[in-house]
């Protein structure tokens, strides 16, 4: 079922706006997945109806949720920090907003991801959530460009993945999984890597020069 595309008014925007306001706030609480659709009307003041009238679903309430969280973030970075700065700063600085936002709303995933690998939910919400995961690659893909990174499509799935997998294990072990350490240890290894690369490329161009300068004595 698709999200019913609403004629805003002045009056139904802001409604919208209060019904995601006070539903974003009931992410921090513990058990948010058992929240209902009444208990959200009970706490935004909203009709029940109004809000299946604004959102279709409490499925679609929740992504709508969800998208309006990262798109913050999102727009937060944008405007914290320059594109041109180099890739291992800038994802140190995604890195430390991101941590810092799962430990703001620590349901936030687990609700995403419950509701993906619901039997009965995931007809509801995919073309949604495929959206949301797209629009999410997209600005993967922003990032790397902007950093000197051939970025692709196949690059953006992986860095995602990686993001959504620290993501679960450290909501199942806190203690045992680190957040912002791994991330912090895959950086470094990139940043190993990078200087690796770059001292091998030195070492070839100084071997060819070398080779380059023999042969040119040899032919005098």
């Amino acid at each position: 079922m698709a999200r019913p595309k609403v004629a805003r008014t002045k009056r139904g925007e802001r409604t919208r706006n209060h019904i995601l306001e006070v539903t974003r706030k009931l992410f921090a609480q513990p058990g948010f997945r058992g929240v209902t659709l009444d208990q959200i009307a009970e706490e935004t003041g909203t009709a029940k109806s109004s809000i299946l009238w604004h959102f279709g679903t409490k499925e679609h309430l929740l992504l709508e949720v969800l998208d309006g969280i990262m798109r913050d973030l999102e727009t937060s970075y944008r405007h914290s920090y320059p594109d041109n700065i180099p890739l291992t700063k800038k994802m140190r600085l995604l890195i430390e907003d991101y941590v810092r936002l799962m430990e703001q709303y620590p349901e936030l995933g687990t609700v995403f991801f419950g509701m993906l690998f619901d039997a009965e939910l995931i007809n509801t919400i995919r073309d949604r959530a495929k959206e949301m995961y797209r629009e999410y690659r997209e600005m993967i893909i922003h990032h790397l460009a902007d950093s000197g990174v051939p970025a692709t499509e196949h690059l953006a799935a992986a860095v995602a993945g990686l993001f959504d997998g620290v993501f679960i294990q450290w909501y199942l072990d806190p203690r045992g999984v680190d957040m912002q350490k791994v991330f912090e240890t895959v950086v470094s290894g990139l940043e190993s890597l990078y200087s690796q690369g770059s001292a091998q490329k030195t070492d070839v161009s100084k071997r060819r020069g070398k080779v380059k300068k023999a042969t040119v004595r040899h032919e005098r």
